[in-house]
């Protein structure tokens, strides 16, 4: 199922059943396209949680595993069991920090770059279209629907 046909179908849905089940349709497809690993031009399969991380350390060369926990906001446990993979699988090294100790200063290898390129190109593909959707929004379009969602996450918030 293309983006056109999911975006059809969320269309009609809206029409016939209101906002929220074609907000629950746009959720499905979201975490349907997050839970599915993908290949990025390495040969690799790589979950959304793993390729955020590459992506993550390309944005914060050099970083320590606890400010790549920080910036990505998951436990250093479960970015050190990310980036240990990704290690395994040659996209990350893990030098020692220059002020030495047990640090390290995360660094992507040539394949881990390359799977970042890989990534930007697949975001513009799949989101470029919703980006473009939401330009054409008006700006009263706009606050519409940033006060419906406003609203929605203040009603499914617990106090």
């Amino acid at each position: 199922m293309t983006i056109n046909v999911n975006l059809v179908y969320i269309f009609y849905t809206l029409k016939e059943n209101g906002l929220l089940e074609g907000i629950y349709l746009a959720h499905q497809w979201l975490s349907t396209l997050e839970s599915t690993p993908r290949d990025y031009g390495t040969g690799d399969l790589l979950f959304s949680a793993d390729i955020h991380t590459v992506v993550a350390i390309s944005r914060k060369p050099g970083c320590s595993l606890t400010e790549l926990a920080t910036f990505l906001s998951i436990s250093k446990a479960a970015v050190s069991k990310f980036v240990n993979k990704l290690e395994r699988l040659g996209y990350v090294i893990k030098p020692i920090a220059p002020q030495g100790g047990r640090a390290v200063a995360l660094q992507l290898t040539r394949k881990g770059i390359s799977a970042v390129n890989a990534h930007s190109a697949f975001e513009k593909k799949v989101f470029g279209p919703l980006r473009q959707i939401e330009k054409s929004l008006s700006q009263s379009e706009y606050a519409a629907v940033a006060r419906f969602l406003s609203l929605l996450q203040k009603a499914v918030t617990p106090e």
